[in-house]
């Protein structure tokens, strides 16, 4: 049986320093909100997509016109959709603020040490906010001043507010420069 604190049961540590960052690790996951947001979208496009073949299948004359748009909106809404179900099922962690560094399972599988961590800064992506973050220059791969990787905050579980204060425990966040 799985345990909802250890989606991947992997044998937790009972000591030491990685018991410790285990039980201070801040934990988020995608939430149902978003989940369900995404899943609506998908349709929607699904339902354009059936559409415009049922269209086009009605003008190029095909006789399976009904056959074809559906077999082309299961497939569309397969491929738009099957990561995104996947992962919400899966239940993982997405974001971890950790006393040892940053981890976002969207980014890399090991979390990025806070004395790696340049800058994060809070940016607006027209209605969602998002975390930029900013590596020492002699720790990352040349990105002509970009941040070495954005964490979306809309889908996750906790609000952009809790996930700040995580942060702002261990590394200070600046605003982006309008």
């Amino acid at each position: 049986m799985e345990n909802p604190q250890n989606p991947c049961n992997l044998p937790l540590p009972r000591r030491g320093i990685d018991a410790y960052i285990y039980r201070m690790a801040k934990q988020y996951r995608y939430s149902k909100n978003s989940f369900n947001r995404s899943i609506l979208t998908a349709a929607g496009l699904t339902l354009i997509v059936c559409f415009l073949v049922w269209l086009f299948a009605r003008l190029l004359g095909l006789q399976q016109t009904n056959l074809i748009t559906v077999i082309s909106g299961v497939i569309f809404f397969s491929f738009c959709s099957a990561a995104m179900i996947w992962r919400y099922l899966r239940n993982e962690i997405v974001l971890a603020v950790r006393p040892d560094g940053l981890f976002d399972a969207r980014y890399s599988s090991q979390a990025v040490p806070w004395d790696d961590i340049k800058d994060v800064r809070l940016e607006r992506a027209e209605n969602d906010f998002q975390l930029g973050v900013y590596l020492w220059p002699d720790r990352q791969k040349d990105s002509g001043g970009a941040p070495a990787f954005m964490i979306d905050l809309e889908p996750l579980d906790a609000s952009v507010h809790q996930i700040l204060e995580a942060v702002l425990d261990y590394k200070q966040i600046s605003m982006e420069q309008s």
